[in-house]
């Protein structure tokens, strides 16, 4: 890929991984070259042997390597590739061999400068490199103006195009890949930056909205107690509207919350030994108010004796009021709810069961899903049921639906019954 000047003074890792690669493509190509030299030694202009000029260059191409470390400022890719074309090309003048193992330090010269240069610098360098070849191949000895010496110099030329013209494409094609990968990796880190202020900006503004929120049910709640007897019955009436309106703000309030901490990986559960019964009926406290209103039915069904289990009693609570939410939201005026818990062996088991319209075979499954909805016109977040699954799987729990369309639907919560040594513990504190 081609690397202008601005990118030599920030050497980020790409910068870094191409110098090493082209360092140590040089160093390849010139050791095997010096190594066939040496097994088949050839004399050049004025009894120089082959491999003493590519010790030379060795040596040239150590000391640029030992300046770019000396000096960072002098690390220029475009600046080397400048340089690589007139000491190849001096090394192969004075090898005195057409197309003999001198001449691979032009193709390398040219290879490295498609990394380097721009897909126009890198023709012309190859047209330059093409210009030297045929200026230096009259010069040397053992090539003389025959139909053979000239099929074999436009052979060269031809595969040096070709060299130069393909690592021109190949570079392009990878200049391209990398800036595709940069620009997807700016998008991928902008809409993090963006999904980040989201979930700032929900939670400010959640936080925000609790406070004038707890003061308004306050506000309710005395008003009530200090009036309720002598309101009419349109007042009344408002009253509990405004409650209700409150309670259900509320909810949606915990929701966004609750989804914003799941999504930060913030949400901390205080496990603690509880009983389930306690959790449910501080839930139905919250959701009765609206199942009145609406003139649906609530009947409970739960144990006489304690239900055990270990659990963030807040959390619990939400999930189970989420599903009551759910129930009271999807079925129509006049339908009946029941709750009912049950101690098993190894779990504690939890239904919310409605006698409402029910939920297709394709949804059952799907009303988990964040934001989904059984009708496009449906009211509500769509958020109910997938952070109350969220909250149960914390809990090492269980929560699944089953339903027939036309015969109500029945959400279930299955929790792990609390261990022996919770329960152990729990005696002994009591005592």
């Amino acid at each position: 890929m081609p690397v202008s000047s601005a990118d030599t003074t920030r050497p980020d890792d790409s910068t870094r991984f191409l110098g090493q690669a082209l360092s140590r493509l040089r160093w390849a190509t010139v050791s095997a070259l010096l190594l066939l030299t040496l097994l088949q030694p050839i004399i050049g202009r004025f009894g120089m042997p082959s491999w003493s000029l590519l010790l030379l260059f060795a040596a040239y191409n150590g000391l640029c390597q030992w300046l770019q470390i000396s000096w960072p400022a002098l690390h220029s890719f475009p600046r080397q590739a400048i340089l690589d074309l007139p000491a190849a090309g001096l090394v192969y003048f004075f090898s005195a061999r057409p197309g003999g193992p001198a001449f691979v330090l032009i193709v390398l010269a040219v290879v490295c400068a498609a990394v380097s240069l721009s897909p126009r610098g890198t023709l012309l360098y190859t047209v330059a490199a093409g210009v030297m070849v045929v200026a230096i191949a009259p010069t040397l000895p053992m090539w003389s103006p025959t139909a053979g010496h000239a099929h074999e110099l436009g052979a060269r030329l031809v595969a040096l195009a070709l060299i130069g013209v393909g690592s021109t494409i190949l570079a392009r094609h990878m200049s391209l890949e990398q800036a595709a990968a940069r620009a997807s990796r700016d998008e991928a880190e902008h809409l993090a930056e963006l999904d980040r202020l989201r979930a700032s900006f929900v939670e400010t503004i959640s936080h925000d909205l609790q406070t004038p929120l707890a003061a308004m049910r306050a506000s309710l709640g005395l008003l009530d107690a200090s009036a309720g007897g002598r309101l009419q019955m349109e007042e009344r009436d408002l009253l509990d509207s405004a409650r209700r309106n409150n309670q259900y703000l509320g909810l949606l309030i915990d929701d966004l919350l609750a989804l914003n901490q799941l999504e930060a990986g913030t949400l901390h559960l205080d496990h603690q030994l509880l009983d389930l019964r306690n959790v449910i009926i501080d839930a139905l406290g919250i959701m009765h108010p609206l199942l009145e209103n609406k003139g649906q039915t609530l009947e409970v069904d739960l144990p006489a004796t304690p239900v055990r289990v270990k659990g963030d009693a807040r959390r619990l609570g939400q999930a189970v009021t989420d599903l009551l939410h759910n129930a009271h939201r999807h079925t129509p005026p006049g339908t009946h709810v029941t709750v009912c818990a049950r101690q098993l062996t190894t779990e504690v088991r939890l239904s919310v069961s409605d006698n409402g319209p029910g939920i297709a075979a394709a949804d059952v499954e799907a009303v988990f899903r964040r934001f989904h909805r059984l009708a496009v016109h449906s009211s509500g977040s769509g958020l109910g049921l997938a952070i109350a699954r969220e909250l149960v799987d914390r809990h090492a729990g269980r929560i699944w639906a089953e339903s027939r369309p036309g015969q109500g639907a029945v959400f279930h919560i299955a929790l792990p019954c609390a261990s022996e040594e919770a329960l152990r513990d729990a005696e002994i504190a009591d005592r």
